[in-house]
């Protein structure tokens, strides 16, 4: 599996004071590095130690999903409020990867829970028009 196709979130810490590299589709599978450069080199090793190991203690792969979005993104397509996304994720309603202060949202994930059926709240807009 080629590791060059998982996304990367790419951010300074000022509190490591160290460029953080997170794989949200490997679940724990963070690097870092004093610069940027070194950074993504640490994780093309780190994700790859990630697949071995996952691989011997026969734990499910992902495999590189398409584009991952944001919190103030995912809110946007659904016409909802930043705050409510970040509640459905936090709570589990909505699938999703906490990538620093924010998360991580594959659009397929948002795609099915425009379309379920919630218990609460006002409905989600249809995905279909949300690019227009």
């Amino acid at each position: 599996m080629n590791t060059q196709n998982y996304q990367l979130v790419i951010y300074w810490s000022s509190e490591d004071k160290a460029y953080i590299v997170e794989v949200p589709e490997l679940p724990g599978c963070i690097a870092d590095g004093k610069t940027r450069q070194e950074a993504l080199a640490n994780a093309e090793i780190i994700i790859q130690e990630w697949l071995e190991v996952a691989r011997e203690e026969g734990r499910k792969i992902l495999t590189p999903q398409e584009k991952l979005i944001n919190s103030a993104e995912a809110a946007k397509r659904l016409g909802l409020s930043v705050a409510l996304i970040r509640r459905y994720c936090t709570t589990g309603r909505l699938a999703a990867q906490k990538v620093g202060r924010d998360w991580a949202i594959r659009l397929r994930d948002l795609e099915d829970f425009s379309t379920a059926q919630r218990r609460s709240g006002r409905p989600a807009r249809s995905m279909q028009h949300a690019d227009a």
